[in-house]
């Protein structure tokens, strides 16, 4: 569980046929138990499961080793949401070619101000409204204009793209892994002296 002392996080990505939402493969990368999750998502695709079998999977659950909701459920779940349009998702490679291409768009970092001092991405777009102050502050958002969230793995971008939706926002999205996947350069916090 990501409170526990120690815990290391796990980053997964499940692969699924949108139509039917059989899952067919996977990758996971982290410093966490990396290997119990593969033995499991090794076993859905040994059966032939679908994301809503992963999503209702019984798995052990004691702080020390993991979460009530594991990563494999939550990835799950993600693209459930996405298969009914509750979650809309662009890929950093397609955030990264609008900032290129110089588009017009808000790409909103829903983080605290600590952890966008501490790594950002240095762009035009680029806009921080912590998540805590969204709703309050929402009328500062332009409504007229694509809105990209993003945080530190997605969850909380996923929630600002919620309360986006519930605003009348025009299709609001993430950023599939946000800061966590993105693979091109940030700007980070000079090392103290």
């Amino acid at each position: 569980a990501s409170y526990y002392p120690g815990a290391q996080m796990i980053t997964v990505k499940m692969v699924a046929d949108a139509g039917t939402g059989k899952v067919l493969g996977g990758q996971m990368l982290g410093k966490g138990e990396v290997a119990k999750r593969t033995d499991v998502l090794v076993t859905v695709l040994s059966f032939g499961g679908t994301v809503e079998d992963v999503a209702n999977l019984d798995l052990a659950y004691s702080p020390p080793f993991n979460g009530a909701m594991d990563v494999l459920h939550n990835a799950a779940n993600v693209i459930r949401n996405k298969m009914t349009g509750q979650a809309r998702a662009v890929s950093p490679i397609e955030v990264n070619e609008r900032i290129c291409k110089g588009e017009e768009f808000v790409l909103l970092d829903v983080r605290s101000q600590s952890e966008w001092e501490d790594a950002r991405i240095d762009a035009c777009q680029c806009r921080l409204l912590p998540l805590n102050q969204l709703r309050e502050e929402i009328n500062s958002l332009p409504p007229d204009t694509t809105i990209i969230t993003m945080c530190r793995t997605s969850i909380r971008a996923y929630q600002a793209q919620r309360i986006l939706d519930g605003e009348g926002f025009d299709n609001p999205c993430f950023m599939d892994g946000s800061i966590t996947a993105w693979p091109y350069a940030v700007v980070c916090k000079k090392p103290a002296s």
